[in-house]
């Protein structure tokens, strides 16, 4: 089960390694400013979008069929990255803007379906090393989708690498079988107006006082290490870093810190309470922005550099792992589809609004300047976890 939803993650993780690892440094070779590479990040709009068709993962007459849904997505998101093989970037960024979009879209759309899965699969014990199995498997996506491109674009060429990335989607699509809805019958509404009203009452319950602090922590989280984070591309190539050296130390030694990460998250949830795995996340997570402004102060140089990212990365991978899990916990298992998606989408808008926030500020005040801001804005959180054992216990119905 656990290797089954690492391998449908990684699959996810393939389509944003191309566009949050290698894209970057992409643009920034061929001189688009930061504000211009941060705006490439709504390419992955679909991942905030797909809230409004979460619920089909909870209707009854879909759940039994889940999972030819999920193999037919992986083929689709399979075809989308092979066209990447058409031409370069250099040669056809529109059609690389594309593509980024077309395979958000099926990645987001597969992503509910493994969630909902997961949810009703995995109970409370199981949910650290359930999150681990996603976070890490999504690394392992990402690490395909970006060293595998900047490492072997130069000795295989731009279309053999891209059809190594999407072979291993192809791949991982026998993993849609070994996936069990085992969260007993659905409950989910049939008709178009039941489901209007059933999803009118979720969204009031999510924003009700007692469970609005799950909300707020999806959204503020991470927002200030995704800040800090976006800018490591970014100061690696202005410091005439080549592709291999971004590929070994950014993405490979930094994706692989992130896996490891994700395993040290999942065993934080369950030996702490998910209250102080949450507290202790946020302030590693301010921490570590602090060997990076010393990076971006001393011109990158490579050994301190690939010591900090791998540090960012780590953290990322525990913090994420940490959020995630208690996020599940906050998932009403009636409403897993639609729930934990409008919970996890919260997160990705912080992806997508922190870059953004990165990118602008870093080209009006400095990349130094935005890393002290991430920082504090990092322990922003601490507040709301104070509160979390009741939110969580009010958002799951669980109170």
């Amino acid at each position: 089960m656990l290797l089954a939803l690492a391998l449908l993650y990684a699959a996810q993780g393939v389509p944003f390694g191309i566009a949050s690892e290698y894209l970057p440094v992409a643009l920034r070779q061929q001189h688009y400013s930061l504000g211009m590479i941060a705006a490439v990040g709504w390419l992955q709009l679909p991942w905030y979008l797909k809230v409004l068709y979460a619920h089909v993962a909870d209707r009854p007459e879909i759940r039994p069929v889940a999972r030819r849904v999920l193999l037919a997505l992986q083929l689709a998101l399979f075809v989308v990255l092979t066209g990447f093989a058409l031409h370069s970037f250099a040669q056809a960024p529109r059609l690389w803007f594309a593509l980024t979009f077309l395979a958000a879209m099926f990645a987001s759309t597969q992503d509910i379906f493994v969630d909902a899965l997961a949810v009703r699969a995995l109970d409370a014990s199981q949910r650290g090393f359930g999150n681990t199995a996603q976070i890490a498997g999504y690394r392992l996506g990402m690490l395909a989708g970006g060293a595998g491109l900047l490492l072997l674009i130069a000795p295989l060429g731009s279309r053999r690498a891209v059809l190594v990335c999407s072979s291993f989607v192809l791949l991982t699509a026998v993993c849609a079988f070994a996936l069990r809805d085992t969260g007993g019958e659905s409950e989910a509404p049939t008709s178009r107006a039941e489901r209007r009203l059933a999803a009118r009452a979720l969204f009031k319950h999510m924003v009700s006082a007692p469970s609005r602090p799950v909300v707020l922590l999806a959204l503020t989280y991470k927002l200030g290490l995704h800040m800090a984070a976006f800018l490591i591309k970014p100061i690696v190539v202005d410091a005439h870093w080549t592709d291999t050296e971004i590929g070994y130390a950014v993405v490979t030694a930094g994706t692989t810190a992130g896996l490891v990460g994700a395993v040290a998250g999942g065993a934080l949830h369950r030996v702490l309470a998910e209250r102080k795995a949450l507290a202790f996340g946020a302030v590693i997570q301010s921490l570590v922005c602090v060997p990076l402004w010393f990076a971006h102060a001393l011109g990158a140089p490579h050994g301190w550099t690939t010591a900090a990212i791998v540090a960012e990365h780590f953290v990322t991978g525990v913090g994420t792992t940490v959020l995630f899990a208690a996020l599940m916990s906050a998932t009403r298992k009636s409403d897993a589809g639609l729930h934990y998606t409008l919970l996890t989408s919260a997160n990705a808008v912080a992806i997508g609004v922190g870059s953004t926030l990165g990118g602008l500020l870093a080209d009006a005040l400095g990349k130094g300047a935005v890393l002290v801001i991430a920082a504090v804005l990092c322990l922003a959180p601490l507040y709301l976890v104070t509160r979390w054992d009741g939110a969580m216990k009010a958002s799951a119905d669980e109170a």
